[in-house]
């Protein structure tokens, strides 16, 4: 069962497949510097932009690219224009400013790499392609966190934000929760094959106390017999730069001015260890770290869905019922999986579930929750026992 569950957790994320149609967009270097010189970015789009249909903005996420492969986009296809940012993480000319000396300036690489870049490019790109129209928002995990600080920043332009599990340390930092992958810590994983591990495990008593270390042990050891049905885990490129801006971004957001006991997380440790140049930069000569501003969901009058994991191992699960707080119109979804949404994705109810809530169709909101209640993926807040 559990090697099932993991081949099915092989196909979550975003995804639609490779298209002729891809567009490029000149935005500023710097949002920040008046009249910068301009960079080209890219975005995608399966069909041709159709004004009469519904737009929904994904943004591809290094980190999330890393671990995982994507949820099939195709069945949405036909009925909203579905664009697919590529961002600015791998543009020459940001790889060939930052990299100018012949040794990467880190504090230039977040300062043009960071969240607050990467929202603004997609501010532009929603005017250029739609003509100043809302759009809906659609994000998974770190994408999902790029998504709800851009609705901060620009609200009014926004109909919508579906967010899948965003990865949002700053909240679990901040509300002092009690981190979902304590009990693992004593397990000797290196590198990578940790934060691996937590991203797809989906077992519902993996952290029940006082169990011992046995079914722990049985988890990871089935993790590494069927590991080869997941996207390829690789050690990080050292020019990979986008993804250690992202790991600094998640690091600090996990750690800083945090309590002690969450210093000792070995997630934080690992990010941490992976974005060193970035936090020796940091620590030498401290830099404005951008983050969420929660409160500015106050001002957005549109919908927004969290679809939240409950057996998440990254992040509390109670960070999403905390996070559905800020918005005055919210719906939180809570689903019987991990954090990479193996069950969700192998249910094949994810399409169904993003196109209810777009078209707000009653009718179709009730068979996707009959059918997630079938599928045992229905988390009911009052079942105390099963959770």
């Amino acid at each position: 069962m559990i090697a099932f569950l993991l081949f099915l957790s092989a196909i979550t994320g975003f995804h639609f497949p490779p298209s002729d149609t891809t567009h490029f967009l000149l935005v500023p270097l710097d949002h920040h510097i008046k009249n910068a010189r301009k960079i080209e970015i890219s975005y995608t789009l399966m069909h041709p932009y159709d004004k009469q249909k519904e737009t929904i903005l994904l943004i591809e996420d290094p980190l999330d690219k890393y671990f995982q492969e994507s949820i099939d986009m195709q069945p949405l296809l036909d009925e909203f224009n579905i664009v697919h940012i590529k961002g600015r993480n791998e543009a020459d000319a940001i790889l060939q400013i930052i990299n100018s000396s012949g040794e990467i300036d880190w504090a230039k690489a977040y300062q043009l790499l960071n969240m607050d870049q990467q929202a603004r490019d997609i501010e532009l790109i929603r005017n250029a392609l739609t003509g100043n129209h809302r759009v809906h928002l659609l994000g998974f995990s770190g994408a999902a966190a790029y998504l709800h600080y851009y609705l901060g920043l620009f609200p009014e332009n926004v109909k919508s934000l579906i967010s899948f599990n965003p990865l949002l340390f700053d909240l679990q930092k901040n509300l002092n929760l009690i981190n979902p992958s304590q009990c693992l810590e004593a397990i000797p994983l290196e590198n990578a094959s940790y934060l691996d591990f937590l991203w797809y495990n989906n077992s519902e008593n993996l952290c029940k106390e006082q169990t011992g270390t046995e079914y722990i042990d049985l988890a990871f050891y089935f993790y590494l017999k069927w590991r080869f049905l997941l996207p390829s885990l690789v050690e990080a490129d050292k020019a990979d730069i986008a993804q250690k801006i992202r790991l600094f971004e998640h690091s600090y957001g996990l750690t800083y001015n945090a309590a002690s006991n969450l210093l000792e997380s070995k997630i934080a440790k690992w990010m941490m260890l992976e974005s060193h140049e970035i936090w020796k930069q940091f620590e030498r000569i401290p830099f404005s770290v951008y983050g969420v501003n929660y409160d500015r969901g106050l001002d957005f009058s549109g919908k927004v869905l969290i679809v939240g994991a409950v057996h998440d191992k990254l992040l509390s699960r109670f960070c999403y019922d905390v996070l559905a707080e800020f918005y005055l119109n919210s719906t939180l979804l809570l689903i019987r999986d991990g954090h990479s949404f193996g069950k969700l994705g192998g249910s094949m109810l994810h399409s169904k579930l993003i196109s209810s809530f777009i078209n707000n169709d009653i009718q179709e909101k009730v068979t996707v929750y009959q059918l997630l209640q079938d599928e045992g993926l229905l988390f009911n807040k009052k079942d105390r026992v099963r959770y």
